[in-house]
This record gives C-alpha cells, structure tokens and sequence, in this order.
C-alpha cells in the first residue's frame, strides 16, 4: 500500500538509511536493501534532490544519510508504515469478532508491497467448518471489514471466503490461490495456513 504513494526503492531506502546513523555509499544501500545499483542510483538522486537524504564526499564513493531535520520526514515515514499500519488495524477488529475466524491472511500485490494505485486489497478468511456459510452475524463481520479496509485504504476490498476444510483440499490439491496465499501472505489472525494441511485429510 505504501508503494503506490512512495516508490518502492525510495522506501527500502529510506527505511534502510533511518535504520542507521552512520554515511552509507550507494554500493551498500544497494545491497542492504536488494535493489539493482543503477535502481538505487536512481533513487539515491530523487531522495537528495528532495532534500530528504544528505550525501557526503569520500572518495572515490559517496555516501548518503537520512536528513533527519527535514520538516517532512515524520509524515513520510508515517507513509513508509502504512503496511504495518494496516497489518494492526485488521488484527484489531477480527479480534473483536464474535465469531473467530480460522485464520486471515493478507495475499497479493499490497502483501508484496507492489500495490500500484489500482490494486485491490487482498484478504482470504477462513471460516469454521461449523459455521454455515450463510451465517447472518458471520456475514455481517465479512461485510463490515470489507468496508473498513475500503475506507482505511481508499482501495476495493476482496476479501475471498474458504472453509477450513475447502482451504485444506486447496492446500492438498496445490491449487495456485491457496498455495500463494499461504506461501507469500501475511498472518492477521488465527493459524497459519500451513498449520492447516497437517490438521487432517479430508
């Protein structure tokens, strides 16, 4: 989410240069945060030309620090938070839910963070096999955090609902959805999906 606001290799620096006191040359910032040299290059000249990293000669390298004086740098690490802003607040309110999912993953481009300005928000609940799927309080607690993920992000919400047991065949089956999910998403609440496939076989 906070890549379609900062870009992405701003952000790994950014982040990676606030992490340290000390002058870093680009050849280390590069490596440090996994960025090609000439896309950290690029990068390191936008966050200079902004004023929010400072560069010091020592040659032949030059080395770069956050400008931790700059009046905007507070907001904008606000921005380089949101992910983990968003990651609490839905951890928050399925908390307060009366009937506890399974488990939440959040998947997709804004789990990566890859969003771009057109990417939905990604969340697949699991439901208990003991709840209907037709559940009305069940599907009031759906309905309701898909509207505050839509409010909280200004993006659509899709949020995708399994049963336990349609998750485990989906795991056991391999089927791309639920595999991706488990492998690069983000536990909000309740197990790992992993933790799933072991449970029992169906």
């Amino acid at each position: 989410m906070a890549s379609s606001l900062v870009p992405e290799a701003d952000r790994r620096l950014l982040l990676a240069l606030l992490r340290t006191d000390i002058a870093v040359s680009g050849r280390a910032l590069a490596r440090m945060t996994g960025l090609s040299q000439p896309s950290a290059q690029r990068a390191l000249v936008r966050l200079r030309d902004a004023g929010l990293v400072l560069t010091e000669s020592a040659p032949p390298a030059l080395l770069y620090r956050a400008n931790r004086d700059h009046l905007a740098l507070p907001a904008i690490t606000e921005l380089l938070h949101l992910n983990d802003r968003l990651r609490q607040q839905l951890a928050k309110k399925v908390t307060r839910w009366a009937i506890q999912p399974v488990s939440v993953v959040l998947y997709g481009s804004v789990a990566r963070e890859e969003a771009g300005l057109e990417s939905d928000v990604d969340l697949l609940v699991v439901r208990p096999d003991a709840v209907p799927p037709d559940d009305a309080l069940w599907s009031e607690q759906l309905s309701s955090l898909s509207e505050s993920l839509s409010r909280w992000t200004g993006r659509r919400a899709s949020v995708v609902e399994l049963s336990e047991a349609e998750a485990i065949r989906g795991l056991r089956r391999a089927e791309s959805f639920v595999v991706a999910a488990a492998d690069e998403g983000i536990g909000i609440s309740g197990e790992a999906l992993r933790a799933l496939q072991g449970r029992r076989k169906r």
